[in-house]
């Protein structure tokens, strides 16, 4: 078989696994068991003296819904779920609905491009947390309505 990582990418690779099991709080045999794996093979990958196979990387995107370009590269040491790029219709109509009530109680209109961009870093800051935080959301929207 041929290899695809370094040494170095493999430990790296490992450590962002290990990240991944301590999200779950499973022991590396429970964890190993969830992704059909013997506890030997996955404490292997996890400590990068293996190299992953696909079907690993498949696994924890169908179990988990690790995003493989990060379990690959990173960047950064929190798990990223690839879901996480699938756009929350229902945040947006909350901030929405949000943006157009505080502005209407501030007696403010904005600009269609202005509202655009108020809207995008309002979803920016809402997605990372799946939910509308009004302080910070009060915060941006006084930026735009000062300029």
């Amino acid at each position: 078989m041929s290899k695809v990582a370094t040494s170095s990418q493999n430990v790296s690779i490992g450590q962002r696994l290990t990240a991944v099991r301590a999200t779950t709080a499973l022991s590396q045999g429970a964890f190993a068991e969830m992704l059909g794996l013997s506890l030997r093979a996955y404490a292997n990958y996890e400590r990068g003296e293996r190299e992953m196979p696909v079907a690993l990387f498949r696994a924890l995107y169908e179990t988990f819904g690790i995003d493989p370009v990060w379990l690959l590269d990173g960047p950064g040491e929190q798990p990223v779920k690839a879901a996480t790029r699938a756009t929350d219709v229902a945040l947006v109509d909350r901030i929405i609905d949000w943006v157009d009530t505080e502005l209407a109680s501030m007696g403010k209109k904005l600009r269609p491009e202005q509202r655009l961009r108020i809207l995008k870093a309002a979803y920016a800051l809402s997605a990372e947390k799946g939910r509308l935080e009004p302080s910070s959301m009060r915060e941006l929207l006084s930026v735009v309505v000062r300029r």
